[in-house]
């Protein structure tokens, strides 16, 4: 009889102390998830191509572009190619490389005013890379890029585009 008591006694004294145990956990849980909250939101702020800064000329809070990062490039594939196309209605959000971006660290870019063009002008290409980066995220992605010149000689100048600039 007196281990029922006992075990009844123990059973007992487990429950408030269970019950202060789980109050405490669940305080601390929700400690960490608003945490958790406000780091994501922090990481959406980054993510964001626009920062508020400080002005100390006005002394107001002022909005300026972020810069991002190249992704690396760990592999760039050539092949020749030999086609006429047109540059795309969307060729001036891209841009005119010396090299495929990523192959070399000081990379020049052209402007559209040097090949003087226009939607729908006629360009010659010889070669196609395919060149394999690593995104913010760890994935890896590839993209292509097409080297182009404006005339019909092999001699012309030749510029790296990216996909969209030309309409495949």
């Amino acid at each position: 009889m007196t281990k029922s008591v006992f075990t009844d006694t123990a059973m007992l004294l487990l429950i408030p102390l269970t019950m202060v145990g789980i109050s405490a956990s669940i305080h601390t849980h929700n400690a960490d998830i608003s945490t958790t909250q406000s780091a994501q939101a922090n990481k959406i702020g980054k993510n964001i191509d626009i920062e508020y800064t400080a002005d100390f000329n006005a002394g107001k809070g002022a909005i300026r572009p972020l810069y991002f990062q190249a992704s690396k490039v760990f592999s760039i594939k050539y092949r020749t190619v030999n086609f006429k196309t047109v540059l795309d209605e969307d060729y001036r959000e891209e841009k005119l490389y010396r090299y495929v971006p990523g192959s070399k660290k000081k990379n020049r870019t052209y402007s559209w005013k040097k090949i003087k063009a226009q939607t729908g002008k006629r360009v010659y290409v010889d070669k196609k890379a395919k060149a394999y980066y690593r995104d913010d995220d760890g994935e890896r992605e590839s993209e292509d890029f097409y080297r182009i010149r404006v005339s019909a000689s092999h001699k012309a100048t030749k510029y790296w585009v990216n996909e969209d600039a030309i309409d495949d």
